[in-house]
């Protein structure tokens, strides 16, 4: 079981360092003034957006991730299930910006 622990928080910190990679991509290829495409509906319609908002995505993540981790250490021997909850939490919270920065740089091509 610690194996697989393990090797999910390498999942974890693998999925930020991508995003994180993936945004600064896409930062080095605007300019200063030049919007960034977030998301584009079905009608064609693109929600635009400073090049300064793509850091936010990733350090929110990452914020929420380290709150969770040392909430689910402080359960980890009174609420065994809650703790467990928190964890996978946590993988959902990495897997979710990961998409979203994948998101953002296909957009951008």
């Amino acid at each position: 079981m610690k194996n697989k622990l393990q090797k999910s928080w390498i999942l974890l910190g693998a999925s930020f360092v991508i995003s994180i990679f993936l945004n600064w991509l896409v930062y080095r290829k605007t300019g200063p003034n030049f919007p960034v495409i977030f998301r584009s509906n079905d009608f064609g319609i693109n929600f635009l957006g400073n090049r300064n908002l793509l850091w936010q995505i990733p350090v929110l993540g990452i914020i929420f991730v380290y709150i969770n981790y040392w909430l689910s250490r402080i359960f980890q021997h009174s609420d065994k299930n809650l703790s467990n909850l928190l964890f996978f939490a946590n993988i959902g919270v990495a897997v979710l910006i990961f998409l979203i920065s994948a998101q953002i740089y296909i957009l951008n091509r």
